[in-house]
This record gives C-alpha cells, sequence and structure tokens, in this order.
C-alpha cells in the first residue's frame, strides 16, 4: 500500500475545497438587460390590450455607416448608444406599454406629432411608452426630467427609440388618429440620388441613426426638409421613410418651395467646391460661354468651335468658319479683345502650350470624296483592286457577296496639325500621321495628345519622331490629360451608348467611369469629359435624363450629379457625337 506524500495531501484538500465553493456559489438573484435590436416601426393592425409582462431584450448589432459622400467609415452613432446594457424595471405599471431609450445622440419631444419642441433628449434617456400613432412612426410618451419635476407628455419618433415591447403590443392612442403628421407625408416631387451610396437616417443630422442606405439613380419621393435646408425628408419605392442629405439629392422641387417638417441637429458635411473657370460651348459651331467653377457668372462671349482655355485662365482659343474665311481666334475671358490668329482650311480644337506662347490647332490638308468600308475611306478602284478586279466580291458565309456601291459615298477630310505663335507667327507643321483629329498638349511635355481613325496616339513637337499610337480603338472622343499628365480621359462607343472612361498615360489600365442603368428603354450617353485644375472633378455631358445636360462627378466617378442646374436652366446643349472639345476647364 502506497502512502500520500505531504504535497499529494495538500493537492487533494485543494481540490475538494474547489469543489465545495463552486456547489455552494450564489445564483445571481436577478439579470441586467440587453438593449433590443432597433426597431422601424411599420404599419400593423391595432392590437389588443398588451399583457403587463417584458419581453426577453435582444443584443443589437453594432452597426455600420455609409457616409453621406457615398464612402463607408465607421458608424457616427455615440459610442454610447447600443452599448451599455441598461437595468430595465421589474414591473410595469397598468398605463404603461413599455419602456424606450433614446438610441440617437439626441431626440426631440414634441408637444403632438410634428407639433412644437419640448424638450431636448439625450443619448440614454429612459422614456415610458404611452402609445403609438396609427402609422407608428410617433410614439406617446412620458419623460421624467428629474425626481423633483412632473413628469412630462409628449411625441418622439419611433425610429430614434430603443424600446422592450413588441411594437405590434403598442396600443394606439385615442385621438392620434387626428396626428398632424399626415400633411408631413404628402409627397412633394421626385429627387435621383446622385451619391453611388447616401446614408438614410432617422432624423435631420448626422447624429441621427442610420436606418438604410440609398443608391446612385434611385428615385424617392420628397416629402419635406429640415429648417436649414441641408436635409430632405423622403420616402423610398417601398414605402420606407427617412432624412438624407439634400446636396445629394437631385430635386425636381426647389428645395426652398418644400415644407419645412423638422429643425436639423447637424449640418451635412460640406462637399468640396470646385475652382477655377469653365469655358463651353451649346453646340459644336454654336454660342461659347464662361462661368466660374462654383456655378455663378455664366456670360456669353461670342460664337465658335471648340473653346479651349490659356494655362492663366485669362483667355480662349477657338476657331470660326465661313464669314470672311476659316480661322483661329482668341478672345479675353471678359469678353473683350477678340482678334484673329491665323486663317486656315477649317481649323479645329485649338490648344494651348504649358507657357500660354502657341497654339496647335488641326486644319484640313485635302477633301475628298471616297467610300467609307470597313477597312476606312477607300475609292472605287482600291475597292475593286480589293476584289481582285472585280465590282463584287463573294466572302465565306456567315459574310456574304458586297459590291462597290454598298459602301455609301462620303465627304471625306485628310487632316493634320499645325504650330503657331500667339501673334499668327512661326507657323509650321507638325510630324503627325494623315486624318489626325482633337490635339491636347501635355501640361508638361512637348507631347500632343490626339485621335487617329485607329484611336488615342501622340505627337512629339520638338523632334521629328514619328507619333506613337497609345490606345487602339476605333470610337472615341476628344480626349484630354489631367492636370499633372498621369491619366487620358476620354468618351469612348460601347456597343450603343458611350461612356467615360480613364486610361494611365501609356495607354494601359482602362477604367469606365460611367456606365449605363441597368435597366433603360434607350441608348444612355456621357461624353465631353474636362478635368478640373486640381485634378479632382470631371465635367461632362450626359443625356440620361431626356436631353443632354453637363454633369459633375468626382474624378473616380463617384457621386455624379448636375452641375449648376439652375445656372445652366436656359442652355440647350446640344451634341452631335462629333469630335468637338464641348467643355474646358481651368
Amino acid at each position: 500500500m502506497k502512502t500520500l506524500r505531504p504535497w499529494g495531501i495538500a493537492l487533494f484538500i485543494l481540490l475538494i475545497a474547489l469543489v465545495m465553493a463552486g456547489c455552494n456559489r450564489a445564483q445571481p438573484t436577478s439579470t441586467i438587460p440587453t438593449p433590443a435590436l432597433p426597431v422601424v416601426p411599420t404599419p400593423l393592425p391595432i392590437p389588443k390590450r398588451p399583457q403587463v409582462v417584458l419581453p426577453t431584450p435582444v443584443t443589437a448589432a453594432t452597426p455600420t455607416s455609409i457616409n453621406e459622400s457615398g464612402s463607408t467609415g465607421p458608424s457616427q452613432m455615440g459610442a454610447n448608444i447600443g452599448e451599455t446594457p441598461v437595468e430595465a424595471p421589474a414591473a410595469i405599471e397598468p398605463d404603461i406599454a413599455g419602456w424606450a431609450y433614446v438610441k440617437t445622440l439626441q431626440a426631440r419631444l414634441r408637444a403632438e406629432p410634428a407639433g412644437n419642441i419640448l424638450d431636448t433628449l439625450r443619448a440614454g434617456q429612459r422614456l415610458d411608452i404611452l402609445g403609438a400613432s396609427p402609422d407608428r412612426i410617433w410614439l406617446k410618451v412620458r419623460y421624467q426630467p428629474n425626481p423633483d419635476q412632473d413628469p412630462i407628455i409628449g411625441w418622439v419618433l419611433a425610429s430614434q427609440m430603443q424600446y422592450y415591447v413588441d411594437p405590434a403590443e403598442i396600443p394606439v392612442v385615442d385621438g392620434a388618429e387626428e396626428s398632424p403628421s399626415t400633411p408631413e407625408l404628402s409627397p412633394q416631387g421626385k429627387a435621383t440620388v446622385t451619391a453611388r451610396k447616401l446614408n438614410f437616417r432617422a432624423g435631420p443630422g448626422v447624429d441621427q441613426s442610420i436606418i438604410g442606405a440609398l443608391t446612385a439613380g434611385q428615385i424617392v419621393s420628397v416629402l419635406g426638409r429640415s429648417d436649414n435646408q441641408q436635409w430632405l425628408k423622403v420616402m423610398t419605392e417601398d414605402g420606407m421613410i427617412g432624412w438624407a442629405a439634400a446636396p445629394w439629392l437631385d430635386s425636381q422641387v426647389p428645395i426652398e418651395d418644400l415644407p419645412v417638417i423638422d429643425q436639423a441637429t447637424t449640418g451635412v458635411p460640406k462637399p468640396a467646391t470646385p475652382k477655377g473657370i469653365i469655358a463651353f460651348q451649346d453646340r459644336p459651331g454654336g454660342s461659347i460661354y464662361v462661368m466660374n467653377a462654383d456655378g455663378t457668372g455664366l456670360r456669353k462671349l461670342t460664337s465658335g468651335l471648340d473653346p479651349a482655355l490659356s494655362p492663366d485662365g485669362k483667355q480662349i482659343a477657338f476657331t470660326r468658319w465661313g464669314g470672311n474665311g476659316d480661322t483661329v481666334r482668341v478672345i479675353q475671358t471678359d469678353g473683350r479683345g477678340e482678334r484673329m490668329v491665323i486663317g486656315a482650311d477649317k481649323p479645329r480644337s485649338p490648344t494651348w502650350t504649358p507657357d500660354g506662347q502657341n497654339l496647335i490647332f488641326e486644319f484640313v490638308v485635302k477633301d475628298t470624296y471616297c467610300r467609307d468600308t470597313p477597312l476606312g475611306c477607300a475609292t472605287d478602284e482600291q475597292i475593286r483592286k480589293e476584289f481582285n478586279g472585280n465590282d463584287c466580291w463573294t466572302y465565306p458565309p456567315p459574310i456574304g457577296t458586297y459590291c462597290i456601291w454598298d459602301f455609301p459615298v462620303v465627304h471625306f477630310f485628310i487632316t493634320s496639325l499645325a504650330s503657331t505663335a500667339v501673334n499668327g507667327t512661326s507657323v509650321r507643321n507638325l510630324p503627325t500621321n494623315q486624318i489626325v483629329y482633337t490635339p491636347r498638349h501635355h501640361p508638361i511635355y512637348p507631347e500632343v495628345l490626339h485621335l487617329t481613325r485607329d484611336g488615342i496616339a501622340v505627337a512629339y513637337t520638338q523632334d521629328n519622331r514619328p507619333p506613337k499610337l497609345l490606345v487602339e480603338y476605333g470610337y472615341l472622343g476628344a480626349p484630354v490629360y489631367s492636370p499633372d499628365g498621369k491619366y487620358i480621359y476620354v468618351s469612348r462607343k460601347d456597343g450603343d451608348h458611350w461612356n467615360i472612361w480613364r486610361y494611365n498615360n501609356d495607354g494601359t489600365g482602362p477604367v469606365a467611369l460611367t456606365r449605363p442603368p441597368l435597366l433603360r428603354d434607350r441608348p444612355i450617353n456621357n461624353v465631353a469629359p474636362a478635368v478640373s485644375p486640381d485634378g479632382k472633378f470631371i465635367l461632362f455631358l450626359t443625356d440620361r435624363r431626356g436631353k443632354w445636360e453637363m454633369w459633375i462627378m468626382n474624378s473616380d466617378g463617384s457621386n455624379q450629379r448636375p452641375f449648376a442646374p439652375r445656372s445652366l436652366a436656359g442652355i440647350q446643349f446640344d451634341f452631335d457625337f462629333s469630335r468637338a472639345r464641348m467643355i474646358d476647364w481651368k
């Protein structure tokens, strides 16, 4: 028989003590409830009088927010909301349907639904629920400011509350059917979401809880606005009601004409303000205008083609055909000093050198008639040679037979590039391939971006190197560099519609910045990009709403929205899908 050593006996006694301690541990006499999931009230049938039973709370999930400007980030709700457990009373008084806690940073206690404000409630404040409005958007509550004051009875938005009762068990209060909340829910018009993602909030402020998200192009009904005009109360197609930031909603109704529904608890994140000066034409060969990038100061300057701002933004180069001849011209942005620089055959798309001393432009070397074929413009003799001396040729299926007269005759221009000093001297031709369009000088280097029949190419102005093809694609609009020269922005035909694309300056890395909606009954086009001097914004033309309008977006394609809609309301844009430069920005 083995004997226990002293350390073995001590270990055995210790184990017995631990077991006995576990058996005799006292059970908790009460539990601390965890806040319930935030509930967005929905219309429900009037329930029977609730049982005096406290439901088991459910732990709320920590929300993830989407910023008003569209990017995801930490929730802007207070850190004490929905995180610290609160001890609920042990019993419910007969006239109380349940208990609620303010889950937003603050909430308004009102004398009646949408009525006068009685007090401002802070996050975590406990309220006694007495009833609900028929639409269950409002809760009638009792508020005890402190033990020495009489309780205040009023109304709060249910969406701002976190409560310990099933919303279906909250009785409708007698007389609440005449609630003044009814007129505020009358749609005043429609609005379109212009941000990629936009927070949908319970109240007019970034301190209000996020109840959902709106997406770009979504149509909502506008119900009213906040007192500071920075928030709109809207209703989605599925009937969800909430608040969204006005700068990212394109409202059909002027915001100042909307009824004031609530006082804003905060402003909205202020979007960056575009800077600089903008020149544009309403159509190729039409009127040329200039305006400030903040949407002010619109004025008509002259008429012509393809306006281009000088590097200092004080002059505009353009071309004009007819009258006393086809010319390249310059005018000051204040409308004074219009003059001819040089005459040429159908000049287009003047572009300034970075020092502002010279202009490079496209002009016609020769115009001819030819037949438009899939391989380019060709004469009858060239097509006949392709057909082995015949007028027709039969290709293997599914192509079939083609004849010379199957290809339409077009008036075709052979074009080139020329450089001139702003005073019209020192004229010289640049080394380019035949048929070049829409030159655009690099912001730093002696290089000129332009289109050919094959795509986007670059020509060199200080040596005899041949042009270099960067992007091989036949259906492109006028390209433009970013201000630092790192990117190329261009409109591109994709199937039956046009989009704005971005490329690296060597022609790699194509990215589509605009896309048509998934559901559409016609082609939706986005064309004629122009980049802001700081590279943060892109102006462009779009017909997505049934007519040509000027819109603006961030340089990554986000936050697409109308540009200066009030200032440009009287401008009739017309884009003919030529290689026109419609907009310039400096």
